[in-house]
């Protein structure tokens, strides 16, 4: 039975239409006084559960916990948690004395109660590592590649170069050229942000990165490849936080923005469902 989250309604939906499954809904309140509540609406007792639930923003983490133990409390055989975005992810380590080691604390909440855990493109593999239960993380780079694709690129670009183990694996197979973007320093004011090995101009370029947050690194780096005399810049990712204004400035730059539906909003172009189905039941 999939148990659909609050804060993954329409991949959960996409997943059931594939499988032909039975979908469990959650009535979800907060009270007067802050608290949230939660309810299962249908039997789930002796059922093998998965629940699919983004943790993006925090009252979605919040409603993860308490849904994971209505499963438990109302006698679910098994439990398979999907967390399309892992919140806390970019805390996998103490960076300062004092500090929590965020992916961590979430996983020992999550994993009490439940069997095996999915994600999708953590911000760290070292996350992985947190869980003493079975943890996959699994790749939307592909599918954001094949919707790149509709914009004829010249070049995939990672943003920085950590990113570029990730661009390089999903270009694989197409004939799509990438590189990743360096900033080099002319003067203490001027910054130039361009592709390490390859030139921008006359080209369509698209811009691939696991998160866009506040966005400004993504604007600045569009921003210059225009400069640089690029035809078309297209921005896409797989978790579109899109904090503040920086869609619409994204927006108002980019040939197109784009994101999958992991964090699920209006530029959820690219779902994810083909990478679950395929890990969890061998569909393709």
């Amino acid at each position: 039975m999939l148990v659909k989250g609050p804060g993954s309604p329409a991949l959960c939906e996409r997943l059931a239409e594939r499988l032909d499954a039975d979908v469990v809904d959650v009535e979800h309140n907060i009270f007067p006084d802050g608290e949230h509540y939660v309810r299962l609406l249908d039997d789930v007792h002796g059922e093998d559960c998965v629940l699919v639930q983004a943790t993006y923003p925090d009252e979605n983490l919040l409603e993860l916990f308490l849904i994971q133990d209505a499963i438990f409390e109302n006698g679910a055989n098994s439990l398979a948690l999907v967390v399309p975005y892992y919140s806390y992810a970019r805390q996998d380590k103490r960076f300062m004395t004092g500090e929590p080691v965020s992916a961590r604390a979430i996983s020992r909440l999550i994993e009490v109660g439940c069997d095996s855990f999915f994600s999708i493109d953590l911000h760290s593999e070292n996350v992985l590592d947190f869980f003493n239960i079975p943890s996959t993380n699994l790749s939307a780079m592909p599918l954001l590649v094949d919707h790149a694709c509709l914009f004829d690129p010249d070049i995939l670009l990672s943003p920085d170069e950590g990113g570029k183990e990730r661009v390089m694996q999903a270009a694989e197979g197409t004939e799509i050229d990438w590189d990743y973007l360096v900033k080099k320093r002319i003067d203490g004011e001027t910054v130039i942000i361009e592709p390490k090995g390859m030139k921008a101009e006359g080209k369509t370029v698209v811009i691939l990165d696991d998160i866009i947050s506040t966005g400004g690194t993504m604007v600045e780096a569009a921003r210059q490849l225009f400069e640089q005399g690029a035809e078309e810049v297209h921005a896409g990712c797989t978790h579109g936080l899109f904090v503040g204004d920086s869609l619409k400035c994204l927006e108002a730059l980019c040939d197109s923005v784009f994101c999958a539906d992991t964090v699920e909003c209006e530029r959820s172009e690219v779902t994810v469902a083909p990478l679950i189905l395929h890990e969890l039941y061998g569909i393709e």
